[in-house]
Order: C-alpha cells, then sequence, then structure tokens
C-alpha cells in the first residue's frame, strides 16, 4: 500500500493545536453575535453537542436499515433501503483510491487534527471575493462527522459543533482509521454510500479492482454526487474525474505517463443494477422474508445479505401468468385478484410466493394473510384418511341424493351418478360420496390428518369439513398437497437459506431438514395415483404436462367465491387461488378453469430445464373382475334406494353445500 503523504510537510503536534485553537477562536468570533459577549456566545454554541461514540460503534452510527435478496442460483432479486458495500480495510483498496480521496477532499489530511486553519482562511477569502459561499474549508474529519453524527443544516453554529467534534474524532481514531471510515461511508450518489457499493453501481466491479481513471471518477464524486452523477451526467463526472487526476499529479502520487493514461482510457459505466424481479411481484415475499430476517438476526444487525430459497425466473413466470389471465378473463369473469405459491419438494424452499398481482397497489400478502375455504381441494385429505381407516381406492360409494343427520350435500352438476370407486369420486369430485366417507370417517380423523400435513389453521369438527368450509392459507394448503409426491413425507416451507451482513459475517444459516414421516409410503402412492387421474381424466385435466406426470386437485367453494388448484410433479407442488378480496362472487370460475390455466403456464415454464422423473404411484388395487362385480351390486343396491329417494330427502329438514369442482 502506498503512504499517504504522511511523510510530507509534518508538523509538530504543538504548533498544529494552537493553529487548530486559533481556528476554533476564529468561527466563535463569527457566530458568537449575542450581546451578552463571547462566554454566552460559546456556550450557545456548545449547547446539545452530542458526544462521539466509542470507536466500534462508530462503524454502525447513522446506519440505516438496509436488506438484499438473493434467489437460490445466487442471482440478487430484490433490495430496500441504500446501497451499503461491503467494508473495506486500506490494505484491500488499490492504492490510488484513497490517493484520489486525499488529493481532492483533503491534501493535507495528515498535517491537521481534524481543522485545517489554511483552508478555512482560503475558503473565507475566496467566498468574501465570490460574495457567496463558493468554497468550504471542511477537512475530510468534518465530512465524516457531518456525515455520521450532526444534523445536515447549514449554520455557523453546527460549523463550530463539527469542528469540535472532528477534534474529538481524531483523538479517537486514527488518521488510516479515519481515512477507511470515511471510503466505506461517503455517499456517492441517491442512496449509495461507500466507494465499494459506488463501484458495484457505477462500474461494476468489486473496488478492489478499481483503475486509476475510476478512482479519480469515484472520489470526485464526494463533493456533489447528484451534480456529478457519471449515469446522468457523465461528461460533468468525467471533467471532475481529470481534475482529480491534476491534484493527484500535482501531490506526487502519480507520475505524469499515469495521468495521462487515465485520462485516455476514460472510465466505463455500467448499466443500473438488474434486481431480477419488479417490486410489484417481488413485494409480497419481501414483506414476508424481511420480517423472518429481522426476527432472525436480531436489531444489531441493520444490513443484511439475505440468501433466499426463491427463484428469479419462476417469480417473474408467476407475475406474467397470474397478470396475464386476469388481464384477458377479470372483468368477464367478475374475479380480480390471485395468489401463487410454489415449493421445490425435495427441501420444502419456497420457489414462487406472489400474494397478489399488483404489489403497488395491494401489500395484502394472499399466500399466507388470507382465510379462504378450499372448497372441493380439501376432499383430498378425506380421503387420506379414509385410506388409513380402512378403505381402498377401489371402495365403492353411491352418488345419489344423501341426508346426514339433516346435511343435505349436492353435486356441483346437480345430477347423481350412481355406483363408483373412490378413485372415481375423487377425480369427478362428487360431494355426496366425500361427504359418506367424510362421515364414515369422522370428522375428528379428517381433521387431524390434515393437521399433520401441514395445515395449521383451525379446522372445526363438523360433517361440512369434508367439502372445505374451514379456512386455510395457500401457503399451509400447498405445503400438504406436497406430502403426496414426498411419498408421505412432510417438509416444512421455509423462505431463508442463510443470513449474512455486508462484512460477509454470518449470522444465520439454516441447518438441513431431512422432514419427517406423517403418512405410510403405500397410502401416499395411492394418493399420488387418485390426483393423477384427476389431472388426467378429471376436473383437472386442463393442468396435463404431457408428456410429464402430474397430480393435483381443483376446488371451488360456495357461491364460486374460492377457486383453487393444487397440482404436483415429483419435483415441485404449485398451488394457486384466484378470487376477490372483497368475497363476492365470481361469475362461473371453478377450480378448472382459470387455476389451473396459471398453474399450468408456471409449472411448463419452471420444468423446461428439469428431467422428466415419474410419479410414485401403485398399480391398481383389484382386478377388472372384482371391481365389475362389485359394481354391478351396487348397481342394484341403487335401484332399490330409489323407491325410497323421497322418503329420503324429505328427512331431517338441513341445508345443502353444492359447490365442487
Amino acid at each position: 500500500m502506498a503512504t499517504y503523504r504522511a511523510d510530507i510537510n509534518v508538523v509538530e503536534t504543538s504548533q498544529r493545536r494552537r493553529r487548530s485553537a486559533w481556528a476554533l477562536g476564529i468561527l466563535a468570533f463569527l457566530t458568537a453575535t449575542s450581546a451578552t459577549g463571547f462566554v454566552f456566545g460559546r456556550a450557545y454554541l456548545i449547547d446539545g453537542l452530542p458526544s462521539l461514540p466509542d470507536k466500534e460503534t462508530m462503524w454502525q452510527l447513522n446506519l440505516q436499515d438496509t436488506i438484499t435478496l438473493i434467489d437460490h442460483k445466487g442471482r440478487m432479486i430484490g433490495h430496500r433501503g441504500p446501497w451499503i458495500g461491503q467494508p473495506l480495510k486500506l490494505d484491500d483498496m488499490p492504492a490510488h483510491l484513497p490517493n484520489a480521496v486525499l488529493a481532492i477532499e483533503d491534501e493535507r489530511f495528515f498535517e491537521h487534527e481534524g481543522v485545517d486553519n489554511r483552508a478555512i482562511l482560503r475558503a473565507m477569502v475566496s467566498n468574501a471575493r465570490s460574495g457567496g459561499r463558493s468554497q468550504g474549508g471542511s477537512t475530510l474529519t468534518q465530512q465524516l462527522v457531518k456525515l455520521m453524527i450532526l444534523t445536515p443544516e447549514k449554520t455557523y453554529r453546527r460549523k463550530f459543533q463539527e469542528a469540535l467534534l472532528a477534534r474529538d474524532m481524531e483523538s479517537v481514531l486514527s488518521k488510516p482509521e479515519i481515512l477507511e471510515l470515511y471510503i466505506n461511508r461517503v455517499s456517492l450518489g441517491p442512496q449509495i454510500f461507500g466507494a465499494e457499493a459506488g463501484s458495484q453501481i457505477y462500474f461494476g466491479k468489486s473496488a478492489r479492482e478499481l483503475t486509476l481513471s475510476e478512482a479519480a471518477m469515484l472520489a470526485g464524486l464526494a463533493q456533489a454526487p447528484s451534480r456529478f452523477n457519471p449515469r446522468r451526467h457523465y461528461e460533468r463526472a468525467l471533467t471532475r474525474s481529470h481534475l482529480v487526476l491534476r491534484r493527484m499529479r500535482a501531490n506526487l502520487y502519480i507520475t505524469q505517463a499515469e495521468h495521462d493514461s487515465a485520462v485516455a482510457n476514460a472510465p466505463e459505466i455500467v448499466e443500473e443494477p438488474n434486481l431480477g424481479v419488479d417490486e410489484d411481484t417481488l413485494g409480497y415475499a419481501f414483506d414476508y422474508i424481511t420480517a423472518q430476517a429481522r426476527d432472525y438476526a436480531g436489531l444489531n444487525n441493520p444490513d443484511l445479505v439475505v440468501t433466499t430459497t426463491l427463484d428469479a425466473d419462476y417469480m417473474r413466470s408467476a407475475g406474467e401468468s397470474l397478470n396475464g389471465i386476469l388481464d384477458a378473463n377479470g372483468k368477464g369473469r367478475k374475479v380480480s385478484q390471485g395468489a401463487v405459491i410454489t415449493l421445490d419438494n425435495a427441501t420444502g424452499g419456497i420457489r414462487v410466493m406472489l400474494g397478489g398481482r399488483n404489489y403497488g397497489e395491494s401489500k395484502f400478502n394472499r399466500t399466507v394473510q388470507a382465510q379462504r375455504q378450499p372448497g372441493s381441494s380439501f376432499k383430498t385429505f378425506v380421503y387420506a384418511a379414509a385410506l388409513e381407516d380402512g378403505f381402498t381406492p377401489g371402495t365403492v360409494r353411491v352418488d345419489q341424493p344423501t341426508n346426514i343427520n339433516g346435511w343435505q350435500p349436492k353435486n356441483y352438476t346437480l345430477r347423481f351418478r350412481g355406483p363408483m370407486t373412490l378413485r372415481e369420486a375423487l377425480k369427478l369430485s362428487i360431494n355426496t360420496v366425500a361427504a359418506k366417507v367424510g362421515s364414515e370417517v369422522g370428522a375428528e380423523k379428517i381433521a387431524e390428518t390434515a393437521h399433520r400435513f401441514g395445515i395449521e389453521s383451525e379446522l372445526r369438527p363438523t360433517l361440512s369439513l369434508s367439502l372445505g368450509v374451514s379456512e386455510v392459507n395457500l401457503l399451509e394448503l400447498t405445503s400438504a398437497y406436497s406430502v403426496f409426491p414426498n411419498e408421505g413425507v412432510r417438509r416444512r416451507p421455509y423462505i431463508i437459506q442463510r443470513i449474512e451482513n455486508t462484512s460477509g459475517d454470518l449470522i444465520y444459516t439454516r441447518r438441513d431438514d431431512e422432514g419427517s414421516r406423517v403418512y405410510p409410503i403405500p397410502y401416499a402412492q395411492q394418493m399420488t395415483g387418485m390426483l393423477q387421474e384427476t389431472v388426467e381424466s378429471g376436473t383437472a385435466h386442463g393442468a396435463r404436462l404431457l408428456p410429464r406426470l402430474a397430480g393435483g386437485k381443483t376446488g371451488t367453494s360456495q357461491d364460486y367465491r374460492d377457486a383453487w388448484f393444487l397440482g404436483f410433479t415429483n419435483q415441485m407442488t404449485t398451488g394457486v387461488w384466484m378470487g376477490n378480496d372483497n368475497n363476492s362472487a365470481m361469475n362461473e370460475v371453478t377450480g378448472g378453469l382459470l387455476p389451473v390455466d396459471v398453474w399450468k403456464l408456471i409449472m411448463t415454464a419452471a420444468h423446461e430445464d428439469l428431467e422428466k422423473e415419474p410419479l410414485s404411484v401403485p398399480e391398481l388395487d383389484i382386478d377388472d373382475s372384482q371391481h365389475s362385480e362389485r359394481m354391478s351390486f351396487y348397481a342394484r343396491l341403487a335401484a332399490d334406494l330409489r323407491h325410497e329417494r323421497d322418503l329420503a330427502s324429505g328427512a331431517g329438514g338441513g341445508g345443502t353445500v353444492s359447490a365442487g369442482r
């Protein structure tokens, strides 16, 4: 590291102190206008003077909270707060960076004790001649005090306090420490602080790699970052950098040849940082992540770099898909909102969290904050509980007018199909069969199964629970569906992988989680097979991803207030909800319509670069002869029961539920 001219014009300490005291006296005299004299004027000047903190605290002074998000592939996808680069030691910087700063900002830095008498007098003379305040006499130390401790007001009182604190700072920090702190905290543009941040923003590289011409341009920004912003006023910034280079040459920091070479090789400015995902798409996840990150990191870590499980490409695709479908169908179908969650089955990592169509218009995160009725998408847990209770996919029940203790569930089509297997009933989303099976298994058992799979919302153990009347949120429902392709293993969804500060210090890292078994493998395979048929030839046939295999279930709540599709491949599970925030009815939007369309667009794009993997499903549990014999029996039974239909339909006088699909 080159020296910073500390060996040139070294002044004895006692002389410097006398000069500094003399300069402070001039400042005091100029500001002490009170008729009671200098003593009372000085008391006024130092009233409210803040105390200087210790060395360690000084690095954290006046830091605004900042958080940067990185996706799981290492790409920066979002940033909030000021840009604060990773702190660099002087030894990590090229020598021409601090030398450029000293040449243009404080060439006598190593000769004063915080206040430069000569610079003050020079500024006074210049300002008197110009009739204004064209020059300032602030040292680099005073600028640091102004930036970190004092308010930005421009008064002689504040100038006097600035000088006092600058002298105090020089007694706490060494010259190299002050220079290092200044270079790491100086403002270099709108919300850009420190040489590392400025170098990354303007030149697309670390400050460790700055060329002489780039260092000169960066150093030249400190006086007026907006006026010399190289992205907006490149020629002005270039002219300023040439002044810096001349000053460096005059102070013997560089040779004439180095000066000429730097002038001949003008810096190239890179485009503004590409954050990967726009705020309207990322905002919901950003809020969710920020709350968790602050909880993990604590209040003593204002600057955070969070590596997330999100995928920038999937997020963009989800935003475009949801908005495209809503733009094309929203008005006619009377639907205004939607939400999307995508999970990586192998880890539980959240690849997509899209809480609505436009974060700028509404910050309400519908993936976790909205509690909505899942409708028929909840039937999956009815059948999952039934398999554990001795049922099979081939178990037959009759689709017919039904009265269960006064409750009369009806099908979406208002028609009845007679005897059918549970597999067929799930595929076609038959309400009567789900209600019958639910009453046989019991609402408590169904609720317990759903909770085991990851549903954390309260589930009311009533008969109508089977048809999805208890509210849940999209994240927990999507997570519960991921248990099936994971062969009965639940992996808790998470979105933060690790947290560091801008210095690179590790604050938090997530431990690997192999998940917990919540459902037997054979039953998980059977349920996966049933849900695969729902996609192949059932209510979700629009979600087919041929040649890939997928499974899933549609859901529509009463009066078309909610429409869902939860679907999975072996690699991912995606949930889509659509509806209106005011809970108004849509125009016949079922889970098999718009939600399936959104899901297919997202999953098709997400699987473009993934290998095709089969779902884990079993062979059919009964052979054709058994199936035919059992269906024949139930057909005869259904015929006999038709004679009693009038009596059955009149019993109990209960309500109806006809939502489905």
